[in-house]
């Protein structure tokens, strides 16, 4: 899955960068012709409506705009999950919505999960998508200013932040648990001349707001 082959999606834990959201926009690769969400993975692929169980726990608005895109896949191939085959990880679940605001901006809202089995889910330790985002990020060429942080963010509590340049994107990624997922917000914003860093800021507060307020299924 590279950044060349398809314009849509939001990101799949297969991106070792996983920040820019016009890269998510064209980066997501399509389900191919062998991809069944059921049973044992043995390929790489997406599809809205794959996992339903988890597109449900993304939100449909966010400022008032339905999303681009909502789908769900899963990865089990060695270059998609990099660091956490080191885990002991052997696949990946995921489901997200992203909105494209076009000209490299937009912002994205999305939940990784581990599957235990075919029934439930193992929890899926935080700092392993933390460490994920951050190695993906120093170990681009493309990347430079990044910073790494615990803020505090209104209802979503505290979260694992990263923030970056990438090209002529101003990034922040946010990280933070979801019961035994874990949930990733995405914001991009474009940087050229009247670029407003409190504008992105906003963006950011926003899109974290929204992703706070996503809640779980009781149990049963």
């Amino acid at each position: 899955m590279t950044p060349h082959q398809r314009r849509r999606g939001v990101p799949a834990v297969a991106w070792p960068l996983l920040l820019v959201v016009a890269a998510l926009l064209a980066a997501a690769c399509g389900p191919s012709a062998t991809f069944d969400p059921t049973g044992a993975c043995v390929v790489d692929g997406r599809a809205p409506g794959a996992y339903p169980e988890l597109e449900a726990l993304v939100p449909r608005v966010l400022d008032g705009a339905a999303p681009t895109l909502v789908d769900s896949g899963r990865s089990c191939s060695a270059a998609a999950l990099g660091e956490l085959i080191e885990r002991g990880v052997g696949e990946i679940r995921y489901a997200g919505a992203v909105w494209d605001e076009g000209n490299g901006a937009g912002s994205s809202i999305a939940v990784f999960a581990w599957p235990a089995d075919g029934e439930s889910w193992a929890a899926l330790p935080v700092e392993w998508i933390e460490g994920f985002y951050e190695a993906g990020a120093r170990s681009s060429s493309k990347t430079s200013n990044v910073e790494t942080s615990r803020p505090t963010m209104g209802d979503a509590g505290t979260v694992w932040r990263l923030d970056a340049l990438n090209d002529l994107s101003q990034q922040a990624v946010i990280v933070r648990p979801l019961g035994s997922f874990v949930q990733v917000v995405l914001v991009a914003t474009r940087v050229e001349p009247g670029a407003s860093l409190a504008e992105h800021e906003g963006r950011v507060e926003l899109a974290v707001r929204t992703a706070a307020e996503v809640v779980l299924p009781s149990p049963g």
